[in-house]
């Protein structure tokens, strides 16, 4: 029989909606079966089946832009929500509504192509279409107050067409007139004549909110200011009933509108540059311009039309397009900065042509704007870096005990809490280190294990971000795994084959390189790419490591309660403070105390034979022994006929495993020349696994 939420996913499926399993009584995507979240969702009825099989009780998410949605949704039981304010002066089309778990409604209408929406249109009124929503009959338990609401359709209508306020709301397109662009540099609103003291006082206090910050925000993007550095101004003006991630969302619109029109770059200083700065171009006997790769540089680089436009992204290795090119709608309209494409060079050629330049040769084009990317060339992360350690100081507290903070970690005695200290530590710094050095050693691969569903991979993807994290690595010995880690910072390693022994040995070798070698695509030579990114590994078990020799390079540790929202919450702070380590010279490396732990923890990971306890209970008295004679002990009566060339090697792990040590070989008697295992006595101690740092 199927469940109520199967049957409901299958229903939305069948309306053409995209869906998703999302934690039961959460708004946390159920990541054991959509690891990307929402970008997993889908329509497909197999799939959905599959999915609320194995979890009936899941809650369902709707990825409302994959489904050409998007919903307004009202917190009408805030006392402080501005809906009905609002919509005095508007219309409110008959469409389709849910009651959300908390008593809010959702408004749900159909979304046009290519639509934008601001992240709030007032107080308690969000605007949600990059996103995802739950639908009824998910549940959701408030941390608050422990109190169960269920979400619930209030009616069952077609959703009716975005209106026109709502559409009016969204970020306005560059129109004819600025896409083309004056051949003077442009004026830049709010450079001079805003008081910016004043407008923070103002959305402080919740006046005229919307406004105020938009006109701070493009103060601050036109005199230079760094996404970061708006943000560090204005996550202070979060109101209340709002969160800091709600506040980031509507600023960074603002931003990436205030630079699509011209406010300023926050990238580059921008310079007032007008056709007369640029050198002679080179012409032809009748004095017009050639398209030659000196003119076309030249072009790129210093006319107003294309300042900044084409650079190289160092930490992603790629080209990218930061602005809406010259003459070409399409960019105008779509996410920027982005990656540049096969048609930016038909634009550029478009370009030229009506600046004068009539005999234009892509070819030529294509090697100006690979040459433009080379001088102009920037790093993300490091612009990160530059900000959070600006913004926040050293936190060796915070870089001490954010797992047991953030991930539930917890120590049992002083032994486990230096050790927990010092991963902590070291998972972060090695990040770091990674991002700024890249190419330098970081082959230690920290694993987090925890049950099922727990959040494990979400907290990696909130810590290193969507953009710089992957959980989607091909097999290690292919070509497409080099290529794969391009511009990751952070990539999880989910439940690893530690079994076979050429996978062992495949694992090390990967994790181990400090470079990559591929053919990116479309380029014609291979190329070497120190390697930018660090290995987290997840797991459900708690036995499997097999391999003592390569054990060193794994460094167990045991969650709990994942807490993904204070993570997120202080995600620049503790990056900030592992910066700072690092800066100062903290190693990312273990120290000899520290390895003495991390081998002991590892030995608590090691998957057992049963053979091992046999030969603790058969062998136990010995003080050396053949595996011949270990194979007679553990197994009497054993058919000699019966022991095979596996059996033997078999036993000669589980000697190992159990303690004993390889000895040389027998000199005399029966076991002349056959390898010697020994017994050692509770005074020597046991073997330890091979950390090797």
């Amino acid at each position: 029989m199927r469940s109520k939420n199967k049957q409901a996913a299958l229903s939305y499926a069948n309306k053409g909606w995209k869906v998703f399993p999302v934690t039961p009584n959460q708004k946390r995507p159920l990541t054991a079966l959509a690891p990307q979240g929402h970008k997993n969702a889908t329509s497909d009825p197999a799939i959905i089946e599959q999915w609320w099989t194995e979890h009936p009780t899941a809650n369902i998410g709707l990825n409302l832009e994959a489904s050409g949605l998007v919903c307004v949704d009202v917190d009408s039981y805030k006392e402080d929500c501005a809906f009905d304010t609002y919509m005095q002066a508007r219309e409110l089309p008959k469409t389709l509504q849910q009651c959300s778990a908390r008593g809010g409604t959702h408004y749900v209408f159909r979304s046009p192509p290519d639509a934008q929406y601001p992240g709030t249109l007032g107080e308690g009124i969000d605007v949600k279409q990059n996103g995802y929503i739950l639908l009824g009959p998910s549940s959701f338990i408030d941390p608050s107050t422990q109190e169960q609401g269920i979400y619930s359709w209030i009616n069952d209508v077609v959703p009716a067409d975005a209106p026109d306020w709502l559409l009016a709301a969204k970020l306005e397109p560059l129109t004819a007139a600025v896409q083309k662009a004056s051949l003077e540099p442009p004026v830049l609103p709010f450079r001079t004549s805003l008081d910016p003291s004043r407008l923070e006082a103002e959305a402080s206090q919740g006046v005229n909110w919307h406004s105020n910050v938009l006109r701070l925000v493009g103060h601050m993007i036109a005199n230079g200011a760094t996404d970061f550095e708006v943000h560090a101004t204005t996550d202070a003006l979060t109101l209340d009933g709002y969160t800091v991630a709600q506040t980031r969302r509507e600023v960074q619109s603002m931003a990436d509108s205030a630079r699509v029109k011209g406010f300023g770059d926050g990238l580059y200083a921008r310079g007032e540059m007008s056709v007369g700065s640029i050198e002679t171009l080179q012409t032809d006997r009748l004095g017009k311009p050639i398209c030659n790769h000196s003119n076309v540089v030249a072009l790129l680089t210093k006319h107003p039309d294309w300042e900044n436009v084409f650079v190289n992204d160092a930490f992603d290795h790629v080209k990218k397009v930061l602005k809406p090119l010259p003459h070409d709608g399409r960019s105008a309209s779509s996410s920027i900065p982005r990656q540049l494409v096969d048609n930016d060079y038909t634009a550029v050629c478009i370009w030229l042509n009506d600046f004068g330049i009539t005999s234009v040769q892509k070819s030529t084009v294509m090697d100006a704007v690979q040459a433009v990317c080379a001088q102009q060339t920037f790093n993300p992360l490091m612009d990160y870096f530059r900000g959070i350690q600006k913004q926040y100081p050293e936190d060796d507290k915070l870089l001490d005990d954010w797992m047991c903070r953030f991930l539930g970690v917890n120590a049992s005695n002083e032994a486990e809490r230096k050790y927990i200290t010092a991963v902590s530590r070291l998972m972060l710094i090695q990040a770091v280190a990674r991002a700024k050095k890249p190419g330098c050693k970081a082959d230690l691969v920290v694993v987090l294990e925890g049950e099922q569903g727990t959040g494990k991979s979400t907290a990696l993807r909130v810590l290193f971000s969507d953009k710089h994290f992957g959980d989607q690595l091909p097999h290690m010995a292919s070509k497409d795994a080099s290529s794969y880690l391009k511009g990751k910072w952070g990539v999880e390693l989910a439940e690893l084959d530690f079994k076979r022994k050429a996978e062992i040995g495949t694992i090390k070798a990967f994790i181990s390189r400090i470079s990559e070698n591929y053919r990116p695509a479309f380029g014609r030579e291979e190329i070497e790419v120190a390697r930018t990114c660090v290995f987290i590994g997840t797991t459900n078990s708690d036995n499997y490591l097999s391999d003592e020799t390569g054990n060193r390079r794994f460094l167990p540790i045991k969650t709990t309660s994942i807490d993904i929202d204070n993570l997120g919450e202080h995600r620049d702070r503790l990056w900030a403070a592992a910066a700072h380590a690092h800066d100062r010279g903290e190693q990312h490396w273990l120290t000899s105390e520290v390895v003495d732990l991390a081998r002991d923890q590892a030995k608590q990971r090691l998957e057992q034979d049963p053979w091992v306890e046999t030969i603790e209970a058969r062998m136990n008295s010995m003080t050396e022994a053949s595996i011949m004679d270990a194979i007679e002990a553990c197994f009497p009566g054993i058919d000699a006929q019966a022991i095979s060339t596996p059996m033997t090697r078999r036993m000669s792990r589980s000697l190992q495993l159990a303690g004993w040590v390889k000895d040389g070989k027998f000199t005399t008697g029966s076991r002349r020349n056959q390898v010697k295992f020994v017994n050692p006595t509770p005074a020597e101690g046991k073997p330890e696994a091979d950390f090797g740092f």
